[in-house]
């Protein structure tokens, strides 16, 4: 059997894609966004200030785009999210799996709208909803194709 089709290492390689998409999401936060952020703080408490402050001098003539800045990072967390639930409940077919991986996409498609219309304080934005609402039309999208190859096989074997 190949290595990689294995659950177990079907389970570490999705873990390190989860866990890639949140420190990239943490990179772009730490080196370009404004040092008033809850993950600075988390950062200064940690003994990392003097790493993050060196680094941000090195990348503070880079310009990076408002969307890599301020939207990229927050449909990386999105996607990090789905990801890590579905190891958890990745052999459960029942609907709460369902509701419980779209609780993130939904809440934050939701207060994106609800930014719109002024309900929720904040600046809506096209792309914060374009990135949060692409992990998760990417996943429903990988669950309808690996259905489809289940039930292929699934008659196949028949």
């Amino acid at each position: 059997m190949i290595w990689y089709r294995t659950r177990t290492w079907k389970i570490i390689l999705q873990f390190l894609s989860g866990l890639s998409m949140l420190a990239i999401g943490c990179c772009i936060y730490l080196l370009f966004r404004s040092k008033t952020l809850n993950i600075y703080h988390w950062c200064s408490a940690l003994g990392l200030s003097d790493i993050i402050d060196d680094c941000r001098q090195i990348t503070m003539s880079w310009n990076v785009s408002d969307f890599i800045r301020f939207s990229i990072p927050d449909g990386l967390y999105c996607a990090a999210y789905l990801v890590l639930m579905d190891i958890v409940w990745h052999d459960d077919s029942r609907w709460i799996k369902y509701l419980v991986l779209s609780i993130v996409p939904v809440v934050t498609i939701g207060s994106e709208f609800f930014q719109y219309i002024g309900w929720v304080p904040g600046t809506f934005d096209v792309y914060d909803l374009i990135c949060y609402g692409t992990p998760l039309l990417t996943y429903i999208g990988f669950q309808i194709i690996n259905k489809y190859k289940f039930n292929k096989l699934k008659v196949k074997c028949l």
